[in-house]
């Protein structure tokens, strides 16, 4: 999960929604969906096997063979 101000994102699910990356706005009690996608490389490719890690506003990707860390910065 990344957090920016009133905007939230969060990584992953349970089978075919392994690769979602789902986004939306905090309210007083709740969360509102804003927009879903999927988590990919820069090349445009699905990750496969991969650690996820984040804080503040950044989910940071690292895919295998866990030599480079990819960014997504919810404040950009």
């Amino acid at each position: 999960m990344a957090v920016h101000g009133e905007q939230v994102a969060f990584v992953g699910g349970c089978g075919e929604e392994r690769d979602r990356l789902a986004r939306g706005e905090l309210t007083e009690t709740s969360v509102e969906p804003t927009d879903v996608g999927l988590l990919t490389l820069p090349e445009g490719a699905a990750p496969g096997r991969r650690r996820v890690v984040s804080r503040g506003s950044r989910i940071y990707v690292q895919a295998d063979p866990f030599t480079t860390w990819g960014v997504f910065d919810l404040s950009s």
